[in-house]
């Protein structure tokens, strides 16, 4: 339970950075003229990380009551987790890498999707003959 209270300090004290960070930039851009588009998309891609990052967080809450509640550990969330996790990586990647890491993290895609797929369609058919 412990880990439960201090995990979700963490996620609203990383939200309230995030929206603090979220209204200063608001309020900057208002102040400044924005003349270069580069620096809209920087701030636009910072948001979006950091929203990510929330995102992650309410994935990690929501296992961690799951696992709490039936002390069990379901591997689809686990596995949503990592797919928030990887498209935050390659939201913050920089193209200055060798092109095979690139084939290597759209193979990581591929697998990660595809056993998240394999677990919601057993899911859906275990509900499906339960009923039955």
């Amino acid at each position: 339970m412990v880990l439960l209270f201090s995990l979700l300090a963490v996620f609203l004290y990383s939200m309230y950075i995030f929206l603090w960070l979220l209204y200063d930039g608001m309020v900057d851009n208002i102040m400044q003229e924005v003349s270069v588009e580069k620096n809209i998309l920087l701030s636009l891609h910072t948001i979006f990380g950091g929203f990510m990052l929330v995102l992650i967080g309410i994935e990690l809450l929501r296992a961690m009551k799951i696992y709490l509640k039936e002390n069990l550990v379901h591997a689809e969330v686990v596995i949503l987790v990592a797919i928030i996790g990887l498209s935050r990586h390659i939201i913050d990647l920089k193209l200055d890498k060798d092109p095979l890491y690139f084939a290597g993290l759209g193979i990581l895609i591929v697998c990660i999707v595809g056993s998240y797929y394999l677990i919601r369609e057993s899911s859906k058919k275990k509900t499906i003959n339960n009923v039955d």
